[in-house]
């Protein structure tokens, strides 16, 4: 995890409260994804020098629990009293993702040098962003949707009647592998073009020096196809996760439940009055605050 990788992401939701302690939320929006091999300071990582990013659209339905609250600000309480609330989050989350990269100059050159590509890196793109899922870099295949679960915890504060503004991290738990296009091992370089052999294995005596490896040569024979045993390229038994830190705005849309009635309702309603003496027939209608 490199927290200088942090990129922004947005979303839209709706927010309906059932009662005091629970409330459901539907959101739909976009996480960036971005992360890169030699930020790290392992050796083996730096080696591999695989990179990615991915524009995760997702929309998800959660459930929120409430911890902790104080009433929330009306039109009858104190201006300066601000109702906070403070929750746990948990839900499910479908999305739709692509993995992509862009070609490394050092590992053309050595391929190149190598004799496993014949294009000219001179004549090689690196500007430009690639589908790895449709390359395939790696030996199995992946889809482009995916199922997850976030949990999270989060905190709003009721600024006025209408206003509701609010911070929550929200760590998400996926059930895919390939978040990052990196999961179990190379794929067979007799089925990839340059391009695609680039991708699969960005890795080159340039970047495995920079790691500090001594014989940078028979280090690298550990970051290939091998057609006795899979050498590892990932980790398939870990599922990839992320999280997200997101500041909320919203507005507060007054509905018709009981629930709504008895917190949020400040109209004035008209109520009879009792007679004033018992026996009069004399009827008043007056205004009350509720």
């Amino acid at each position: 995890m490199h927290y200088g990788q942090t990129k922004l992401s947005t979303h839209v939701f709706a927010r309906y409260r059932l009662s005091s302690m629970f409330a459901v939320r539907a959101q739909l929006g976009t996480v960036y994804l971005e992360d890169y091999d030699n930020l790290s300071a392992n050796a083996a990582r730096r080696t591999r020098n695989a990179h990615f990013r991915n524009y995760v659209n997702e929309l998800s339905l959660r459930g929120e629990i409430n911890l902790f609250s104080q009433p929330m600000i009306t039109r009858y309480t104190s201006k300066l009293r601000v109702g906070v609330n403070t929750y746990a989050t948990l839900g499910v989350t479908g999305f739709v993702h692509n993995p992509q990269a862009q070609l490394d100059r050092d590992a053309a050159e050595y391929h190149y040098a190598q004799g496993n590509i014949t294009t000219n890196p001179a004549l090689l793109d690196y500007d430009r962003w690639y589908d790895l899922r449709d390359v395939g870099t790696e030996k199995l295949t992946y889809g482009s949707v995916a199922l997850g679960f976030p949990l999270g915890l989060g905190a709003s504060f009721m600024v006025n009647y209408k206003l509701r503004v609010g911070i929550e991290f929200v760590w998400n738990l996926t059930l895919t592998d390939y978040l990052d296009d990196v999961s179990f091992t190379w794929a067979d370089p007799e089925g990839l073009d340059d391009i695609g052999l680039i991708l699969s294995n960005p890795s080159s005596a340039v970047v495995a020096e920079s790691a500090g490896v001594d014989n940078p040569e028979a280090w690298l024979t550990s970051f290939e196809h091998n057609a006795t045993w899979d050498s590892p390229r990932g980790n398939p038994d870990r599922n990839d996760t992320y999280g997200t830190l997101q500041i909320t705005a919203s507005k507060v849309v007054m509905g018709s439940s009981n629930f709504r009635r008895n917190n949020y309702n400040s109209k004035r309603r008209t109520v009879k009055r009792r007679p004033n003496k018992p026996g009069s027939s004399r009827m008043g209608r007056g205004r009350a605050k509720f």
